[in-house]
C-alpha cells in the first residue's frame, strides 16, 4: 500500500514536471544568453513580450550591488553607491530612488526565481546592454559610466528587437547632445516616436510590439551668428528596417554647406571688353570664424558656376567670411568687382557676412551683388 502511495506521488511529479515543461514551452519563451563584460553570467534568461528577463540574484550581484528580499511584499531592492532600484513581483511600477518608471515586461517568478528586466536593472545601476541578434546574446558593460553611453569606449551596438539605437557625431566624431531622432511608422500614418540624444551622442527608442516598419529621421536646429539653422543629419545606414529585429542607426553631421549666388550690378558700355558673363566672376572668400560646426575653415577661391537658384560657388561651408570678386574673362588681365550684400546698395572692396538662410528645406545661401568700379 505504501509503495502504491508513492508510486503515486512519483507519476504525479513527474506529470506535473512535464506539464510545467509543456507550458514553459508553449510560452514562447526564448532562450538568451547573457555576457557581462564579455563573459558569460552562467544563468539562463528567456526573452518575454520582447524583454530580455534574468535572474534576480544573479545580475544584481554581477552589478555589484547589495540585494535584499521582502518575501511579504515580494519585492526585491538593489543598492549600488547612490542609487537604489526597487522592483516588485508582477508590478508594472518599479522605482529607481524616489522616481517611479513604468516596466514593459514587470517581474516575475519562472521556474521558483525571480525574474528581472535585464536592460532596465543595468541602465539603472549605471551599465549598458546591448544585443547580438546572430549569436541571440545581451551583452552588459559595466564600464560605460553611470547614467550613459560612452561611444568612444564601447564595442559596436547591436540590434535587438523592438528597439533603435544609435550615436550622432559631427564631422570629427564627437558626440553630439540634444538632437532630435525619428522613428517613422512607415504602414501607419501620422505614427512615429522621438528621442533626443543624451551627452554621449546616444538615443534609444523603444518600439511598439507590433510587426511593423520603421525608417529614421535625425533633426536638428544649430544657431549660428544669431541665427537658428535647421539640417537633417546623414544616417549611415539610409533604410527602413522591421521593428521585430529592430536595428541601429547612426547619424553624422555632415551638410554643413550652403550656396553663395551672385548677381551683376551693373556693366560698363565697354565695347572693347568681351561679353559679361557671372560664369567668368571668381569669388574670394576667407573665413574669420571657424566653421559653424567648429571645425577649422580654409579660404576658398572659385569660379562661379551657373545653377537654377542662381551662379556663384555651390557648395560652402557655412562661417562668417570676407568675400571679395574679381572679373577674371578669357584673354584680359583679371578685374576687381565691388560687392554688396544683396539687401544694400553699399558697394565696397569686400563684404563680411554670415547671412546663410534657409530658402527651402534645409538648402541654405548667402547672396551678394557685385559691381564694376
Amino acid at each position: 500500500m505504501i509503495l502504491k502511495k508513492i508510486w503515486a506521488v512519483l507519476i504525479v511529479t513527474l506529470i506535473s514536471g512535464m506539464v510545467s515543461i509543456h507550458a514553459w514551452a508553449n510560452n514562447g519563451y526564448q532562450k538568451i544568453g547573457i555576457e557581462v563584460d564579455g563573459k558569460s553570467l552562467g544563468v539562463e534568461a528567456y526573452l518575454v513580450d520582447g524583454r530580455t528577463m534574468v535572474p534576480m540574484r544573479a545580475i544584481f550581484e554581477k552589478l555589484q550591488s547589495k540585494v535584499s528580499w521582502d518575501e511579504k511584499t515580494r519585492t526585491v531592492t538593489a543598492v549600488k553607491d547612490a542609487t537604489t532600484v526597487k522592483l516588485t513581483i508582477d508590478a508594472a511600477t518599479a522605482h529607481v530612488n524616489a522616481q517611479a518608471v513604468t516596466l514593459d515586461v514587470p517581474p516575475m517568478l519562472l521556474q521558483g526565481k525571480t525574474y528581472v528586466p535585464l536592460r532596465f536593472v543595468s541602465e539603472a545601476l549605471g551599465a549598458e546592454v546591448g544585443y547580438d541578434a546572430k549569436r541571440k546574446v545581451a551583452s552588459v558593460n559595466t564600464m560605460a559610466g553611470a547614467g550613459g553611453h560612452d561611444h568612444h569606449s564601447e564595442q559596436p551596438l547591436a540590434a535587438e528587437p523592438f528597439v533603435v539605437k544609435g550615436y550622432v557625431t559631427d564631422r570629427q566624431g564627437t558626440p553630439m547632445e540634444g538632437v532630435e531622432i525619428i522613428a517613422d511608422n512607415q504602414l501607419a500614418r501620422d505614427s512615429y516616436q522621438t528621442a533626443y540624444t543624451d551627452e554621449n551622442g546616444y538615443y534609444q527608442i523603444d518600439l511598439p510590439e507590433l510587426n511593423t516598419t520603421w525608417n529614421m529621421i535625425s533633426y536638428y536646429e544649430h544657431e549660428f551668428e544669431g541665427k537658428v539653422h535647421a539640417f537633417n543629419l546623414t544616417s549611415a545606414t539610409d533604410r527602413p528596417f522591421g521593428a521585430n529585429k529592430g536595428a541601429v542607426r547612426d547619424f553624422v553631421w555632415e551638410d554643413i554647406h550652403g550656396r553663395v549666388v551672385i548677381d551683376i550690378y551693373d556693366y560698363p558700355d565697354n565695347e572693347n571688353w568681351p561679353e559679361f558673363s557671372l560664369d567668368d566672376v571668381e569669388l574670394t572668400l576667407t573665413p574669420l570664424t571657424p566653421l559653424i560646426d567648429g571645425s577649422k575653415g580654409e579660404v576658398i577661391t572659385g569660379m562661379s558656376v551657373f545653377h537654377p537658384d542662381g551662379a556663384g560657388l555651390q557648395s560652402v561651408p557655412i562661417a562668417k567670411y570676407e568675400i571679395t570678386a574679381r572679373w577674371v574673362p578669357d584673354g584680359m588681365e583679371p578685374i576687381p568687382l565691388l560687392v554688396a550684400e544683396y539687401s544694400s546698395d553699399k558697394y565696397t572692396e569686400s563684404v563680411i557676412t554670415a547671412d546663410f538662410e534657409d530658402i527651402y528645406g534645409t538648402t541654405k545661401r548667402v547672396a551678394i551683388r557685385v559691381a564694376f568700379p
